[in-house]
């Protein structure tokens, strides 16, 4: 039978025996990076400034850092995840996304140029999240500095991100320091026992919507699961919209009283199928 494998045993009918599924097949988490740059400069007072002070210099070299800073890849994860909604589209969509899935060069110009998650799930992202220098309007500190958040693709490691930074700065008054960091994790298998307990989950609670892999952008606690099991899966099954999810961290951070009632069936399910 095409797309199986039968095994003979002695005495028994022949068994269908499932397939090695490709080693794509797979979900993981990006890494976390928070990098220092930072600058000393004369000081003194602010009506004689001098060509370039420290917050001058700090600034320009976080100018730098642009959305292009990283190569854009696509991870086979997304690959993956585009050819399983393939088979659920119709029309236009379903041909656009078995291009996409087929070509990861085009995917990833593709979703960079959409910008936000899109550009997120192809490759690492850098945004300054805070900045300090200085004591007093009219004073010139002799001292800045910017903190910079990074999400690690999946296939790079901290290290090059942090190099990628440096080249990127072109400034060696600038300096560039890791504060901490975390890997991207291992990616997990999606044909395996664990992924289908959430599948059936899912089936209870969301009828018809398909568990496809993904790439998990922000940072979680199972990242530090891996050493315990080889596999760790992020799903929260709560449908949001688009302005929900941009509002998470936000003052109306929220979801919708249905959802969290689909939620609840899904944990109940996910836990009666590890009985």
């Amino acid at each position: 039978m095409a797309g199986r494998r039968r095994g003979w045993r002695r005495g028994r009918r022949p068994v269908a025996v499932r397939p090695r599924q490709r080693r794509d097949d797979r979900r993981g988490e990006k890494g976390i990076a928070t990098i220092e740059l930072s600058a000393r400069g004369d000081g003194g007072h602010a009506s004689t400034p001098p060509p370039v002070t420290a917050v001058r210099r700090v600034a320009r070299a976080v100018d730098r850092l642009g959305p292009s800073t990283f190569r854009a890849r696509t991870p086979k994860a997304v690959s993956r995840m585009l050819d399983q909604l393939s088979g659920r589209a119709k029309g236009p969509a379903r041909l656009l996304l078995r291009a996409l899935a087929a070509a990861p060069w085009l995917t990833a110009r593709v979703f960079a140029a959409l910008g936000g998650e899109p550009a997120a799930l192809v490759r690492t992202t850098v945004a300054a999240t805070m900045q300090s220098g200085g004591t007093a309007a009219n004073v010139i500190p002799s001292q800045a500095s910017a903190t910079l958040n990074l999400r690690i693709a999946l296939g790079e490691t901290t290290a090059q991100a942090a190099e990628r930074v440096r080249r990127r700065v072109a400034d060696k008054l600038v300096s560039v320091r890791i504060v901490d960091a975390s890997e991207p994790s291992p990616e997990s298998r999606t044909d395996s026992p664990a992924f289908g307990l959430l599948e059936r989950a899912l089936a209870v609670s969301h009828p018809g919507i398909p568990a496809v892999p993904y790439v998990m952008m922000a940072a979680t606690d199972s990242r530090h699961f891996h050493r315990f099991s080889p596999s760790v899966f992020r799903f929260a099954p709560l449908e949001m919209s688009s302005a929900q999810r941009a509002a998470i961290h936000g003052v109306d951070e929220s979801v919708e009283i249905a959802a969290l009632e689909r939620g609840e069936r899904f944990h109940s399910a996910l836990i009666e199928g590890l009985q």
